[in-house]
């Protein structure tokens, strides 16, 4: 007998289009499944189908889990081409994973609203704007998450972006609000206070580097 779609297990395969990866912990942590027994037995069931992929890794202690054949049969089309040309290195895996556990911090802290990376890529001019994410607290953030992999004038470009984006008066048109915040979340107070001096004067807008802990977000350990 096929197996019968839930409306939650809609909601997470979309869920899995848009963030390339979650844990098993993630998927609890966010609120799909209310136990371990229970999201053991639902991904079994939807890896069996096709409907999920579960990816063995050793730099990860459980497994991972992706969109799997039949994915694309389900999420929604704003979704759907994004399940080509997927990377399954550590380093994006290792990116990826640290994005979510961002986006859980910031939702036990009353975010409203999540975006995640491919709803937000924007063309302003020769311009590319491309979040990690954007909280919707009571001002919008755009999240940065730095593994500390980046070099200071790429960082620079970004931050570089974002002051474009805010002083063109275009934001409301590519976004649906005028005024915004960057959070980055990063390794460590060193790198973070080398973030922040990053900042260009006349950005037009405020950001913040914090660390993993200071955000309330679990560590991924550095993979190679």
């Amino acid at each position: 007998m096929a197996l019968k779609l839930t409306l939650r297990d809609k909601v997470l395969i979309d869920d899995l289009a848009l963030s390339h990866v979650l844990s098993r912990d993630q998927m609890l942590e966010l609120g799909y499944f209310g136990s371990v027994t229970r999201v053991n037995t639902r991904l079994r069931e939807l890896a069996r189908e096709g409907f999920v992929l579960p990816l063995e890794t050793p730099f990860f202690s459980q497994h991972l889990y992706a969109c799997g054949k039949l994915a694309n049969d389900v999420v929604s089309s704003r979704v759907s081409k994004l399940l080509s040309a997927r990377s399954a290195s550590p380093r994006f895996l290792q990116h990826a994973l640290a994005v979510t556990n961002v986006r859980i911090a910031l939702q036990k802290r009353g975010m409203a609203e999540w975006w995640a990376e491919q709803e937000l890529w924007r063309k302003l001019g020769g311009i590319e704007i491309r979040p990690d994410g954007l909280a919707r607290l009571q001002v919008p953030i755009f999240i940065e998450v730095d593994m500390g992999h980046v070099s200071p004038a790429k960082f620079q470009a970004k931050l570089l972006a974002y002051a474009a984006l805010a002083t063109s008066g275009e934001c409301k048109s590519l976004y649906e609000f005028s005024d915004f915040r960057v959070l980055t979340v990063t390794t460590g107070p060193l790198r973070a206070k080398r973030l922040r001096r990053l900042l260009p004067p006349d950005s037009g807008f405020s950001h913040l580097a914090q660390t993993f802990e200071e955000v309330g977000a679990a560590k991924v350990s550095s993979w190679s």
